[in-house]
């Protein structure tokens, strides 16, 4: 063995002299291509760039799904890949096409404009849906789909809530009353295209008013808080006063509404002495003083998906699920539940005031 050590110490010392010339080459090539980044070729140069928009969607899903295992298996179900090929995805080596980001995004109800690089820009910027402009009765159908398509979200989900905030009476209170509900179409369409004329139930589409029906239903079955303040039903008896007085409704239509009002709110208050809604779903409202939030609602489909509708006119409004947007909509919910007084059986007395104020006004028609 001692012959053989001078030998070993002689090739360790030439290969570390390799060594050293190899660093040195590499350190002069990784100079060199700093400096003159400009002449290659742009996506070869980022080609090892980890995707940090792409690492951030996926720390999303992670972050807000419970189960890692079964999450990986979700997603590459959804993705129809390999586990090797989902690491190179999640690693942001592989980038996502603008399919693969749009079905991660449906399956896990991701916020895509809430991810972008610059943080302290996402409360600017909402991608949100709106409504057409209405023209004629198509478009009030197409309102009413899209309405019972939000619902229909959260009563798949047995965990899920809506939240409320009424500053006018919610159109699911009435929809089910035939004449309310064609009044409620009524004035959307004379205030969409500027006419006059004189309000008749029958001229309505039967229709509109049994997917009206439908709307109230799929409301009650889901469990909900609502915010009112006690002139939520001014406007709408407003309407209907005024509509009387230029002649543009009969006594017995008139006669008709004011009875569809009382049972209206003969079930409120139904509602809120049993806490419960009429399908049995927990049901709470909060008496304000007033409100600080729009007429709008916020419907809590699971645990990492949410949505928040604000009105922005008498049948449109905005739809986000921009986690910002949503929070800022639940700090205005927590603040009014703080300040606002919560009705129930114990504040009995109070409920019937509540109701009994409106009625008069409902009677004075």
């Amino acid at each position: 063995m001692s012959k053989e050590a001078p030998h070993s110490f002689v090739d360790a010392l030439k290969f570390y002299r390799i060594l050293m010339k190899l660093g040195k080459f590499l350190g002069v090539m990784l100079s060199l291509g700093t400096k003159l980044n400009t002449f290659i070729t742009p996506s070869y140069y980022f080609m090892f760039q980890p995707n940090a928009f792409q690492k951030q969607l996926f720390e999303q899903i992670f972050s807000s799904t419970k189960g890692k295992s079964k999450i990986t298996a979700d997603l590459m179900a959804v993705l129809g890949c390999s586990r090797a090929s989902l690491y190179r995805k999640r690693t942001g080596n592989t980038p996502l096409t603008a399919d693969e980001m749009i079905k991660l995004a449906n399956h896990f109800s991701i916020s895509i404009d809430a991810l972008r690089s610059q943080p302290e820009e996402n409360s600017q910027v909402v991608v949100c849906t709106t409504l057409p402009p209405i023209k004629d009765y198509s478009d009030i159908d197409y309102y009413l789909d899209n309405t019972s398509k939000n619902l229909d979200l959260a009563l798949q989900q047995p965990g899920a809530q809506l939240y409320f905030t009424a500053k006018e009476v919610p159109l699911y209170r009435y929809m089910d009353q035939p004449g309310l509900s064609a009044f409620r179409y009524y004035l959307w369409i004379m205030e969409n295209m500027r006419r006059h004329e004189r309000f008749d139930p029958l001229a309505i589409p039967q229709a509109l008013i049994e997917k009206g029906q439908k709307l109230t239903l799929m409301s009650e079955a889901i469990k909900c808080t609502e915010f009112w303040v006690s002139g939520a039903f001014d406007n709408l008896i407003g309407q209907i006063k005024f509509i009387s007085e230029a002649s543009r409704m009969s006594t017995r239509v008139k006669m008709q509404l004011k009875e569809e009002l009382h049972a209206v709110l003969d079930k409120l208050f139904q509602n809120i002495i049993t806490e419960q809604t009429k399908e049995g779903k927990p049901y709470q409202m909060v008496l304000c003083n007033y409100l600080t939030l729009s007429d709008g609602a916020l419907i809590e489909i699971g645990p990492n998906h949410s949505e928040v509708l604000f009105s922005y006119g008498s049948i449109n409004y905005m739809k986000s699920s921009n986690p910002s947007i949503v929070d800022a909509f639940r700090r205005g919910l927590r603040y009014h539940k703080l300040e606002g007084h919560t009705l129930g059986p114990l504040e009995r007395k109070s409920a019937e005031a509540f109701i009994e104020a409106i009625r008069e006004k409902v009677n004075a028609l």
